[in-house]
């Protein structure tokens, strides 16, 4: 007999297969959705975090050392660490850092050193507080924070010392400001001022031996002297006029020497060779002509030194009395410190002499006048020279030389 088979289990088994098939297809879907959704939160998140490191400003330390001699005071949220002998910050690039230093008592901020590690000074400002310049007060530091690490030191000074030093630049300062051409005089012993009856004044001979040597000219040989030495005193011959004559020397050079007399009457010095004094009264002595002629009326002549430095000239004056006796006055001037300079320019310096000793004459001046040159002003471009000579009388002559002309023009007195 014929039996037929059941389907039954094909029907089965083909459901479960379409089951199967529905089931892992939502499975994949769900896998999709769900890779997806993780690739993409990781995506954002790289994202985010490369955001944040973009705009993320890098730090730096700063080494701080302390002092007793003073206390520093700063943005607390910079420290990162602290000891006894320092104190570490972070701080970011670019900030403007600032920090104030008060100074202990009796201390003073001298400077302050900020330094990266290969010993680079980083720009700095140092203020004081109040706004005034005492260093003793609240002081501020401020800087832009570089992109290095940087470390400070403060520097203190004792006030006491500093006051001193000041005070002994401010009494060179003023003795240099003080002293006349910058000069120095030294061997100023109780002989010497007793010599001179307590009438020296230092301030008054450094003057007029500046003036006489022309020390600030260009020109003058005496213009590297910075120190003058008194020497021995120098015996003169009695005379109606009184004088201390003493040799001094420069820049302690023995060989480098002239004569100062000191006029007492006229309160003058006078500087010159050591032997020129010697030899222009023997010249003069020699060369004084004087010419009487027979009706009686008075005939002057003068004459000039050979020297470089002096000139001197003599005027004799003969008149006669009734008992027929004859009066002889005589004039001699004596011109010293003339410039080698203006010599050379004027060419004949007989003529300079004589012209500058009858001006003198043409004034009544009479007995032994002694003239210093101060100063001259040569003018090249109209060839005109101009010179101002100091007399012992204590009156003052200006000259003008014309070269053109080979003339002088005196006026004063």
């Amino acid at each position: 007999m014929y039996k037929k088979k059941s389907n039954k289990p094909l029907y089965i088994a083909v459901a479960a297969a379409v089951i199967l098939i529905v089931v892992l297809a939502i499975l994949q879907s769900t896998m999709s959705k769900q890779t997806g959704q993780k690739t993409t939160m990781e995506t954002e998140t790289e994202s985010e975090l490369n955001v944040e490191t973009e705009t993320e400003t890098p730090t730096h330390n700063i080494l701080l050392y302390k002092s007793s001699s003073g206390t520093i005071e700063f943005d607390a949220s910079w420290l990162l660490s602290d000891s006894d002998t320092d104190s570490v910050l972070e701080v970011e690039e670019n900030t403007l850092v600032t920090m104030l230093i008060t100074p202990a008592e009796g201390k003073a901020l001298e400077s302050v050193d900020v330094l990266d590690y290969d010993m680079q000074t980083v720009s700095s400002v140092v203020r004081s507080v109040s706004g005034t310049e005492d260093a003793t007060g609240e002081m501020r530091l401020s800087f832009v924070m570089p992109d290095r690490d940087v470390f400070i030191s403060f520097n203190f000074t004792d006030v006491s010392v500093e006051s001193e030093a000041q005070t002994e630049i401010e009494t060179e300062s003023e003795t240099e400001a003080t002293s006349p051409y910058g000069l120095t005089l030294h061997g100023l012993t109780d002989e010497v001022q007793s010599s001179y009856n307590g009438m020296f004044d230092e301030q008054k001979f450094l003057q007029a031996l500046g003036d006489a040597l022309q020390i600030d000219s260009e020109e003058s040989e005496y213009r590297n002297v910075t120190n003058v030495y008194f020497g021995e005193a120098v015996e003169t011959e009695d005379s109606d006029t009184p004088k201390v004559c003493y040799e001094i020397y420069f820049n302690g050079y023995e060989t480098w020497s002239l004569l100062s007399t000191y006029y007492v009457t006229e309160d003058s010095y006078v500087f010159s060779e050591k032997t020129s004094e010697t030899e222009t009264e023997t010249e003069v002595g020699d060369d004084n002509i004087i010419i009487t002629d027979s009706t009686g009326t008075d005939t002057t002549a003068s004459t000039g030194t050979s020297g470089s430095t002096s000139a001197s000239g003599s005027s004799s004056n003969t008149s006669s009395v009734s008992t027929g006796e004859t009066t002889t006055t005589t004039t001699s001037m004596d011109i010293l410190s003339v410039s080698t300079v203006f010599l050379s320019f004027v060419g004949d310096e007989n003529a300079f002499y004589q012209a500058a000793f009858d001006y003198v004459l043409s004034k009544g001046y009479t007995g032994s006048i002694i003239g210093t040159m101060s100063s001259y002003e040569i003018d090249p471009e109209n060839q005109t020279a101009t010179i101002r000579i100091m007399l012992s009388t204590g009156g003052t002559i200006t000259g003008t030389y014309n070269k053109s002309a080979n003339t002088y023009s005196f006026s004063g007195l």
